[in-house]
């Protein structure tokens, strides 16, 4: 009962911050910007990276030798000329220049934690308008597959919403807020599936969000069983989003899937429309796509972003390990947003539980939020229910930063598998200069 009542509680507030009066006013205004044209787009996009840059000089002491001086018309001149390119290892490598405040968050601020995936802890402060936006910009493209606020809806993601060791139903919790069915990604093995499925069938949502991985595994399942569901949209984000899964997912989930691209630094923010086209939200962030040696290019190359909305900590020039290219032309959709070719760069494995049910990338990170003192990470998949923490601690890492990460693995992603902790001065790259976070090194019962 009291478990019930925090996540009562939880929802409750979520929706009062990011589901008020404002923020439908915000999804409308953002709805406008798909008729402006190129003119008026860029117009638009300058004057918020005027605001973004200033506010990086007034508040990041890592600009604050850069003048003020420069009108909305010249910010795109002053950010490729006198604003440096920095990544997740600048962030770590200097908080005091590049947090403000000393890093210290203001009551009124957020943070944002998360590993993601490249295995590299990382914390963002972000202002209450910033998350506003964010969901904002959500909604809009919930819009774009006829979405529409007090439609009921359904989320197969990472959320915590009901534990491991349950093995009676419900696995799934109702906000009522906003007619949301939560259901639990870590409960669709054979014995618990069933019940899911039927409540997804009783339920009937208009659409559903899922990590292209739970959805996949939901099909495979409904498959093993000869069913199928018919949920109109779905919603992908946080992993790549495979053929493969497309294919099964169309034929027993869901009609239509919707990628999204974005990541916690909220530097770069893409959405596929209904005709399958990638477009990037050029009133989101300003993103160039930049060679090895910082310069634009036609061919694939880095993402990197600048925050357009969060002005507690605008990240200017912030290179993503991911890469991909403009695409040019016209979509069918007719929106004016710019296009981009799939994004590459995310190179995590397929890994196993306990159980032999593969595990989300993205439910893995759950693990490594909150936990301190780590450089570097990888999971490796070492055998059958049998994976390695590989950690490149700091010089503050303690056996409390160990216990905590253990604690998250078997309450949070998996209590059955068997976890063992490996310390390392360093964890490589691949030839490519890609770093594998999640990697699988047994195959077919044995080691690859």
């Amino acid at each position: 009962m009291l478990a019930e009542l925090r996540k009562e509680l939880l929802y409750g507030g979520r929706a009062l911050v990011r589901d008020n009066a404002l923020s439908q006013r915000l999804v409308q205004r953002l709805r406008r910007h798909e008729t402006l044209d190129d003119y008026a787009l860029k117009t638009m996009g300058d004057r918020l990276l005027h605001r973004s840059l200033q506010a990086a000089i007034a508040k990041l002491p890592f600009y604050a030798h850069i003048s003020p001086d420069f009108a909305p018309e010249e910010a795109r001149q002053v950010l490729r000329e006198m604003f440096p390119i920095v990544d997740k290892r600048t962030l770590l490598d200097h908080p005091r220049a590049l947090y403000p405040n000393d890093g210290l968050k203001r009551p009124w601020q957020v943070l944002g934690k998360t590993s993601g995936t490249t295995g590299t802890p990382l914390v963002v402060i972000r202002s209450l308008n910033s998350v506003q936006m964010e969901q904002a910009f959500i909604k809009r493209h919930w819009s774009w597959g006829g979405y529409s606020e007090g439609m009921p809806r359904a989320t197969l993601r990472g959320d915590m919403v009901a534990g491991l060791e349950r093995q009676e139903p419900p696995f799934w919790f109702e906000n009522r807020y906003n007619r949301q069915l939560l259901l639990s990604s870590r409960h669709l093995g054979d014995q618990c599936v069933g019940a899911v499925i039927d409540k997804l069938q009783r339920y009937a949502p208009a659409m559903m969000q899922a990590y292209p991985s739970t959805a996949y595994t939901l099909a495979q399942q409904l498959e093993r069983r000869g069913m199928s569901l018919c949920v109109p949209f779905l919603f992908t984000a946080s992993e790549p989003l495979y053929p493969h899964q497309q294919e099964l997912i169309r034929e027993r989930l869901a009609g239509r899937i919707m990628d999204m691209y974005g990541m916690a630094e909220r530097v770069a923010f893409a959405t596929q429309c209904e005709y399958g086209s990638m477009h990037l939200n050029p009133d989101y962030s300003h993103v160039e796509i930049l060679d090895d040696y910082g310069e634009p290019t036609d061919g694939y190359g880095h993402i990197v972003g600048t925050t357009l909305h969060n002005l507690a900590m605008p990240l200017v020039r912030y290179r993503l390990s991911d890469r991909t290219r403009w695409r040019h032309g016209h979509c069918a959709c007719g929106r004016p947003f710019p296009m981009i070719e799939p994004v590459t760069g995310k190179l995590e494995d397929r890994i196993t539980g306990g159980d032999g049910m593969e595990v989300s990338p993205s439910v893995l990170t759950f693990a490594f939020k909150g936990v301190e003192n780590v450089r570097k990470s990888q999971v490796a998949q070492t055998g059958p229910g049998q994976w390695e923490l590989r950690l490149v601690p700091d010089a503050h890492f303690s056996q409390a930063d160990q216990d905590k990460l253990l604690h998250n693995i078997r309450h949070l992603v998996d209590p059955t598998v068997q976890v063992k902790v490996v310390l390392r001065g360093d964890l490589p790259n691949t030839e490519a200069g890609k770093f594998r976070w999640v990697v699988n090194e047994w195959q077919d019962g044995r080691r690859a």
